[in-house]
């Protein structure tokens, strides 16, 4: 059996959008796909699911046309190797069959699932395989059974007609394998075939063989953001976390003609800090604190001061590649704590720029970014006002290996 994967992403999670806190929004991803659960985009959950299976030997993911190019540079940054992106279409119908004329031509299945299901198990997925390799069988979905009371209510008056018998009665999920030749031709006949909300569908309107793979496992679509939240605390009962606290400072020079630069905050004053980057000392205590809680060195070891490609390198951009680097790992940030020891100027009118900034770069909510302005009464270097001193503290978690 060669089987093609469809991961169908190709909707724009409207409803989803409509439910996200202030926080999500800020930080608004391309899609509902790409938000974090266990410090892992939802679609990077969804495909990590299928590795191992041996049958499937090629990945199509079909995402809005929208939105192709951004989250082409997402999956770079979180290294989502060997998918091919494929146009979606209006309906999840349409992006299924967009995808279904580049599977190729010698897989004989294609399996269909939605890329909002992140739970999916892969003994399922490897039972459901064995299903469909009955004789006369031409296709097999994942399912579970009704379990709870069903009603027929009069649409008018709202009053209960009857009780559903659901002793036979499956709700369908995903995913779903089909012979690629009785899905194409399910497609070509169907009157409304992109209409329809699932691939079974079209087969049966044509009478086709389709077998149900009851499971008891959990396997929910992520369509409102509450969905998130509680796949998020299952998967945290389900596996334990790990947290580290990493320590960083930093010191410059101040001198004229030099802009200050604080946060990624241009800063107007008269002098500014001296040093081989834009001199941001705050953000490199910040990402110094974060290689060093998640064990990736010091700043120097990534950005060297004796290479001239980084002379003059803006801070903001060596924090986002870090923080790149970071999420690769599975870290994820809690919350950052900081110090920033300058005599002139007061910060004070403009530190809720800076913790907006930080925050901004950082990924996370602005109520856990910490910017603490200090002097040094007149003491030493800094209280002299000749140099600026910033130490951070940063808090990260993962789930434990």
């Amino acid at each position: 059996m060669a089987i093609s994967l469809i991961v169908a992403a190709g909707g724009l999670g409207t409803r989803f959008d409509q439910g996200l806190e202030k926080k999500e929004k800020a930080n608004q991803a391309p899609s509902k796909l790409f938000y974090s659960l266990q410090n892992k985009p939802i679609l990077v959950h969804t495909l990590s699911r299928f590795q191992g299976i041996p049958a499937i030997n090629e990945v199509l993911v079909a995402v809005p046309q929208t939105t192709l190019p951004t989250v082409k540079r997402w999956a770079h940054a979180y290294k989502i190797k060997g998918v091919r992106w494929v146009k979606g279409g209006k309906t999840r119908a349409e992006s299924v069959w967009n995808a279904l004329q580049k599977v190729r031509p010698k897989n004989e299945w294609v399996m269909v699932h939605d890329g909002a299901r992140p739970l999916i198990t892969p003994e399922d997925i490897k039972t459901l395989c064995r299903a469909a390799e009955g004789q006369g069988i031409d296709g097999a979905i994942l399912a579970r059974r009704v379990v709870p009371t069903l009603k027929k209510v009069a649409v008018e008056s709202s009053v209960i007609e009857s009780t559903i018998d659901r002793r036979d009665l499956y709700e369908a999920e995903t995913p779903q394998l089909l012979r690629k030749k009785s899905l194409t031709e399910a497609y070509r006949q169907h009157p409304d075939a992109f209409g329809a909300t699932d691939e079974a569908s079209l087969l049966e309107a044509m009478q086709a063989k389709v077998r149900v793979v009851s499971h008891d496992s959990w396997n929910p679509k992520i369509t409102a953001f509450q969905d998130l939240k509680l796949a998020e605390a299952y998967l945290r009962g389900a596996a334990q976390t790990m947290q580290r606290t990493g320590l960083g400072f930093d010191c410059h020079r101040l001198v004229s003609k030099r802009p200050l630069y604080l946060g990624g905050v241009k800063i107007p004053f008269s002098k500014g800090a001296l040093g081989h980057s834009d001199g941001d000392a705050l953000l490199h205590a910040i990402t110094d604190a974060l290689l060093g809680a998640t064990g990736q060195g010091d700043i120097g070891e990534h950005f060297s001061d004796r290479k001239k490609k980084y002379k003059n390198i803006r801070s903001t951009k060596i924090l986002e590649t870090i923080m790149r680097k970071t999420r690769q790992l599975g870290w994820q940030i809690v919350n950052v704590d900081s110090n920033v020891i300058l005599e002139k100027p007061r910060l004070g009118p403009r530190k809720r720029a800076i913790r907006r900034q930080i925050a901004r770069l950082l990924g996370i909510a602005e109520e856990n970014v910490s910017v603490k302005a200090k002097t040094a009464e007149g003491l030493g270097p800094e209280g002299e006002g000749l140099a600026i001193r910033c130490e951070a503290v940063v808090t990260v978690t993962r789930l434990a290996p």
